[in-house]
């Protein structure tokens, strides 16, 4: 069966941007996503709750630089501005590799400063 590459670029983009209600209805329901630095999250719930990014002001404002795609993966590089809730700046970059069977993603790898992440939420 042939993918559909402009679909699956568009979920994975919108899964980047934090788009969940759009992303939803092609996470598979055991979906798997690493963090680079954290424990995996399993499950299509488990992982729209992270997405959130509740320790944050608000969902950061996303960026995509480039977006490349190569059969069943889609490769996500973007940055993102926001504050955390105490007020500091957390500005990450971010590189996403999505894999999908056929139209379902089934795992995300997520690449980022995990020093940031240490330092900026910390307290939050």
């Amino acid at each position: 069966m042939a993918t559909n590459t402009h679909l699956l670029k568009k979920i994975s983009e919108e899964f980047a941007k934090g788009n969940l209600e759009f992303s939803r209805d092609y996470l598979a329901d055991d979906v798997k996503w690493s963090i680079l630095g954290n424990d995996t999250i399993i499950g299509k719930e488990q992982v729209l709750e992270v997405s959130k990014m509740l320790q944050l002001q608000s969902f950061p404002v996303i960026t995509i630089k480039n977006v490349v795609s190569e059969g069943d993966f889609v490769i996500v590089e973007s940055t993102g501005e926001a504050k955390t809730k105490n007020g500091k700046p957390y500005n990450q970059t971010y590189c996403d590799v999505f894999w999908f069977n056929n139209e379902n993603l089934q795992e995300i790898t997520t690449y980022l400063d995990t020093v940031l992440i240490k330092e900026a939420l910390a307290d939050s």
